[in-house]
């Protein structure tokens, strides 16, 4: 068997080929662990700062809801104080109004015993002078007279007097009865009036009361409501700094993973048909598609198939594996470059959160080759253990809808 003898200067070349190749593939691979790294550090960190950020503004909610029950609370009291201070002002003028006609029954009937007891005197006076001239005997009165007619007359008119001084008494107490059972209804009428008017002021001074209570807890709320406002606004400016450190970080993770597509994307990997599969035989639903906000609000990378643990999961296209390792919320991950179609256009499709992974970086694979199996590693979200294969392509190496170019079917 012959050998063929390399000068000394071609074998130190490739030696030297040899040693750098493998210098940088270990450098790569020391490059991918550390963005892998930080991307999984940011990722918590972003975590944690939007669960606080939930928590405080869930906080603020409830204590938004007590604000608007207070002030609910205090507009209708409000209004209660509103409508008992014009009972009370309502209730004061029917007092005044009753105090007055009770003052005027007052008068009137003093000025009816002062009538009556004018009247009594003058009745007195006239029995004290007929007494006087009884004094000569009252028959004496009588012999004076020269007829029959002036005897009958001087009976007559005595009797008149008597009779009229009686019947004007009798009127004046009469009256006297009346204004005294008027004057008692005026004193009462008051009476009750002051009663009234004493409940409204006492419940005047209960809703004021309350009122003070109210305002006094709505300061509080509002104090409490203008710190946690403040507390979610800081809060809100750490989770956009722990998101913008996120997305740098998968930024970072998204160029190591498209320098590796441009790595292995070599000019003769050709992609010769657009006729891609879907990467699963089967799979119970699509659950988030792409572009779709996942929990922290940030557009979907790809779409999910929902799919058993330990479903195959295989290659859409030719290609060649240019990446096939555990990469932080991606979980086990396997990229696939189909190098560039008669488009022009470069191809790459991504398949992450696998149990477990079946090639290695480097392996070419055909349409349809095993690339691994339906897992849940990484981060994923859902019912009956978030099971689903998160399928991305990539064109000229941005990401784009796998549906618009891969059969859901």
């Amino acid at each position: 068997m012959k050998y063929r003898h390399f000068p000394a200067a071609v074998l130190a070349a490739g030696l030297l080929f040899c040693t750098l190749f493998s210098g940088q593939t270990a450098y790569a691979e020391d490059k991918k662990d550390e963005l892998t790294q930080k991307q999984a550090e940011t990722r918590q960190e972003y975590e944690a700062a939007q669960s606080t950020l939930r928590d405080l503004q869930s906080v603020q909610t409830q204590t938004e809801s007590e604000v608007a029950a207070l002030s609910g609370q205090a507009a209708e009291l409000t209004g209660q104080i509103a409508a008992v201070t014009q009972a009370v002002q309502d209730a004061q003028t029917a007092l005044d109004e009753r105090q007055a006609a009770a003052d005027t029954a007052r008068a009137a009937l003093d000025a009816k015993q002062a009538e009556y007891d004018a009247r009594l005197a003058a009745c007195k006076e006239q029995l004290r002078a007929m007494q006087r001239l009884d004094g000569g005997g009252g028959i004496w009165l009588l012999s004076q007279a020269k007829s029959l007619y002036q005897l009958l007359t001087f009976d007559t008119v005595l009797r008149q007097m008597n009779a009229k001084n009686s019947a004007v008494l009798a009127e004046l107490d009469a009256e006297a009865a009346a204004l005294e059972q008027a004057r008692a209804k005026a004193d009462t009428a008051v009476q009750q009036a002051a009663e009234a008017k004493a409940a409204l002021e006492s419940q005047q001074a209960a809703l004021s009361a309350t009122q003070s209570e109210l305002e006094a807890a709505l300061l509080a709320a509002n104090s409490a409501l203008t710190q946690q406002q403040a507390a979610a606004q800081a809060q809100a400016a750490v989770t956009d700094a722990a998101k913008k450190a996120y997305e740098d970080a998968t930024a970072a993770l998204d160029a190591y993973v498209r320098e590796q597509s441009r790595r292995y994307t070599t000019a003769d990997l050709h992609l010769t048909s657009l006729a891609f599969r879907c990467p699963l035989d089967s799979y119970g639903r699509i659950t988030t598609q792409f572009a779709e906000p996942d929990p922290w609000g940030i557009p979907h990378r790809g779409t999910d198939f929902a799919a058993p643990g330990g479903t195959p999961i295989y290659a859409v296209a030719d290609g060649v594996v240019s990446a096939a390792r555990t990469m932080n919320s991606y979980g086990n991950c396997v990229q696939v470059s189909h190098g560039t179609a008669d488009d022009g256009h470069r191809y790459d499709s991504l398949y992450a959160h696998m149990s477990s992974i079946t090639v290695a970086e480097g392996t070419a694979v055909q349409k349809g080759d095993l690339l691994g199996y339906v897992g849940n590693t990484g981060n994923v979200y859902g019912a009956g253990g978030g099971y689903h294969l998160h399928l991305e392509l990539r064109v000229d190496g941005a990401r784009v809808n796998p549906l618009g170019y891969v059969p859901s079917r």
